[in-house]
């Protein structure tokens, strides 16, 4: 995965001039965001012009590419349309073990209570016990609600072989619950969201009960960290106010999902979610995520857990 991913843009306002052969303009650097139909606050902050003024104090700009959801928006990186993009820490663990192109360049932490596990009505289920020979609702292989299933059980002393993990996708998860086609799901954010909302749903546990590392983190190609770091670190800034606009004011998360369709239902469950600080990739965080990959390791998601510190970037320096 070694294509460029650089992106210079001509300021039109100056237009291509040349003397003796040689080209006046300046090039302006373009931050192209692949963002995510959630309330990441790379998503959330697309609307407030806070990266525009941040980049426009280091001469560059902003450039946002989406919705689009987590496979795309990887694919539009890799493809060399975008930048950067929003995924979780394991997933990032999980590029970083593939010894990927990406770094990380802002942690976003939440307590983790938008992460669970939830039995669906009817399903007789009252604990993670009572999921032993039953059929559980994840995202995918190692994701988060792969990793939440484990760690949870893992806590609990229990087997997890004894579940039957169902891979179901972003649109499937609430027929399924609803309909009975799984005893349960382990999801995140709008998935754990509806089915809380659900009547007669049972939360049998939430990541903030575990020993998570399990966060929202964004991304970067390794090209554009190395050759524009200032223009990342304008980025970083904006992510930082953005944090703090949510801090100030929960609400614009819930009215962020009500954006992408969210019932009211759906966006009062997600308005007693913790609201996430973005935080730098610093010491801390590095030793958070290697922990994270240990885990990932021990959950055979993983052969080898990859050492974090060479794929981040800490913009607090």
């Amino acid at each position: 995965m070694h294509s460029s991913l650089r992106r210079t843009t001509v300021a039109a306002s100056l237009g291509l001039l040349f003397s003796g052969g040689v080209a006046l303009a300046e090039d302006v650097v373009t931050f192209r965001a692949a963002y995510l139909p959630t309330a990441n606050y790379l998503t959330t902050v697309r609307t407030t012009g806070i990266l525009e003024k941040e980049l426009a104090k280091v001469g560059a700009k902003v450039e946002f590419i989406g919705p689009l959801d987590p496979f795309s928006a990887y694919n539009t990186v890799t493809s060399g349309s975008a930048d950067a993009s929003s995924t979780g820490t394991g997933y990032f663990v999980n590029l970083s073990a593939q010894k990927s192109d990406w770094v990380a360049f802002a942690l976003e932490k939440y307590s983790g209570n938008s992460q669970g596990i939830v039995a669906a009505p009817g399903s007789g289920v009252t604990s993670l016990k009572d999921l032993y020979g039953k059929k559980v609702g994840i995202d995918g292989e190692g994701a988060t609600g792969d990793y939440i299933l484990n760690l949870a059980f893992k806590e609990a002393g229990l087997d997890v072989s004894q579940v039957e993990k169902v891979t179901l996708d972003t649109t499937s998860f609430a027929s399924a619950f609803a309909s009975g086609q799984v005893a349960a799901i382990a999801s995140y954010d709008q998935n754990l969201a509806n089915a809380i909302s659900t009547e007669g749903a049972k939360v049998l546990v939430t990541a903030d009960q575990l020993p998570t590392a399990n966060w929202s983190i964004h991304i970067v190609s390794r090209e554009f960290a190395e050759k524009h770091r200032e223009a990342l670190k304008a980025v970083y800034d904006g992510l930082v106010q953005e944090a703090a606009r949510a801090q100030a004011n929960p609400a614009l998360i819930p009215d962020a999902y009500r954006e992408f369709g969210a019932s009211e239902g759906l966006a009062k469950v997600v308005a007693g979610f913790d609201t996430p600080r973005i935080l730098p990739l610093d010491a801390t965080a590095v030793a958070d995520l290697n922990r994270l990959g240990t885990q990932y390791v021990e959950f055979g998601f993983i052969e080898k857990a990859p050492d974090i510190a060479d794929y981040v970037v800490d913009l607090s320096k």
